[in-house]
């Protein structure tokens, strides 16, 4: 499995550091962002993450296909949000408050899609109603609206020390994370043999998590605690790699044959 064997554990976290190094050293710290290459390498990573889902072909599962499916819309998000991020820099030359809060919001949005796709895996076995389903989903039209919203009046968002936008945005990455860690933390115990997975996929979104702080607190973290903008951004990204990284891991943790026949065993006994 040549993907496996050239992105192994070992090889991502010398890539990542790679990275941090050269990002902070090269054009004395500020080419990877004058350039917008931090972007170009949030893409290639996501491109990574989905090449390495196709490369087993997990899609052909008539039961786990639907996690598949929602991790891959989300790995979709996640590279719109880049774009759009690269798009308001390299053209617009700048980062508004509305740019910062609506990659926080895509980003949520993709965490919310990893947790459906988790929720319907789970429902296949254990027969579980639509309720959190219905509530993801509804959450995920709202952070849509606010993105078209932000995008048409990018003066009705402000991420500035004292207002109340980055405390509603905590509380609500607090929510999205609550839902999500409980939901796929879920698939362990209907799927004992996934443990593995869903290790990684945990630690995934924890760093996703953390990587939309900086954008949230942006104005803090520069005015209070005295780093460029720049580097935030930078931070942000470092974070991202990084969850990229393990979920690109994750699916090398996962034995298919297992996860599928468990969860196979356990509807057909509860059809019975």
């Amino acid at each position: 499995m040549l993907l496996d064997k050239i992105f192994t554990p070992i090889s991502l976290i010398v890539l990542n550091l790679l990275i941090i190094i050269s990002a902070e050293f090269a054009g004395g710290g500020l080419f990877f962002f004058q350039t917008g290459f931090i972007h170009i390498l949030a893409i290639f990573f996501i491109i990574l993450f989905v090449f390495r889902i196709f490369y087993h072909h997990y899609t052909f599962d008539p039961i786990f296909e639907k996690f598949v499916h929602f991790t891959l819309a989300a790995a979709l998000v996640f590279a719109v949000s880049h774009a759009f991020e690269f798009v308001s820099m390299m053209f617009f030359y700048y980062y508004s408050d509305a740019t910062f809060a609506n990659v926080v919001n895509f980003y949520l949005i993709g965490i919310i899609l990893i947790t459906i796709g988790a929720e319907l895996f789970i429902k296949v076995a254990i027969r579980r109603s639509a309720y959190i389903i219905t509530l993801l989903s509804a959450a995920t039209v709202a952070f849509l609206a606010l993105i078209a919203l932000f995008l048409y009046n990018s003066s009705l968002i402000s991420l500035e020390s004292g207002k109340i936008a980055p405390i509603i945005y905590t509380f609500l990455i607090a929510i999205v994370g609550v839902i999500g860690f409980y939901v796929i933390s879920y698939m362990k115990k209907i799927a004992p043999v996934s443990r593995p997975f869903v290790n990684y996929v945990l630690w995934s979104v924890s760093l996703l998590i953390i990587s939309t702080l900086p954008y949230i607190f942006y104005y803090f973290i520069e005015e209070e605690l005295r780093i460029e903008a720049h580097q935030i951004i930078y931070l942000s990204h470092f974070f991202f790699f990084a969850s990229l990284s393990l979920l690109f891991l994750s699916f090398s943790k996962l034995s298919w044959k297992g996860i599928y026949q468990e969860v196979r065993n356990i509807k057909e006994s509860s059809s019975k």
